[in-house]
């Protein structure tokens, strides 16, 4: 049996590689994919190529650090932590399914993205693909935070540890 503590480390462990692989992937579709704003007739707006990634880059460095911060509180067996994690999660897990269900039940979404911004050659099918594809992996990883901290019983005792006897 894995003691509850090395399931919390190693459910950081996957968070940092999920958000990590999560990033860098989001970026080459981003870079790829929206490369005809950049180019095209909408432009930068003044923003550079490389000053537009090294934002892109704190941006996520401190949303990491930021979680890092919560999983380090988790660890330290702060319920509150639990809670936040598990109300991101359900809503992560709510909006992964739904954003699946209606790209699944909607055929027709990219003449309709066509026709919403016409003069952008954007490769749409390839957008909503790599769409597809992040929802698949939101629904596992924040499925297995979801497992471990709310239904796993003796993950659930550390947080209530038992009153002493008498």
């Amino acid at each position: 049996m894995i003691s509850p503590s090395i399931k919390l480390y190693r459910l950081r462990g996957i968070f940092v590689a999920y958000y990590i692989l999560k990033s860098l992937a989001g970026a080459v579709i981003a870079f790829s994919v929206l490369r005809p704003i950049a180019v095209g007739h909408y432009g930068l707006r003044g923003w550079t190529p490389g000053l537009l990634a090294m934002f892109s880059i704190m941006v996520t460095a401190g949303v990491l650090a930021l979680a890092l911060l919560v999983f380090a509180q988790l660890l330290q067996r702060k319920n509150w932590a639990r809670v936040l994690l598990l109300v991101l999660g359900w809503l992560a897990v709510i909006s992964a399914f739904f954003g699946l269900l209606m790209t699944a039940s909607s055929p027709d979404m990219i003449s309709w993205l066509s026709r919403l911004v016409p003069d952008m050659n954007m490769d749409w099918e390839k957008l909503l693909q790599y769409d597809r594809v992040q929802k698949i992996f939101e629904l596992f990883f924040w499925g297995y935070l979801i497992a471990i901290l709310q239904f796993d019983g003796e993950v659930r005792k550390e947080y209530f540890p038992s009153e002493p006897e008498i």
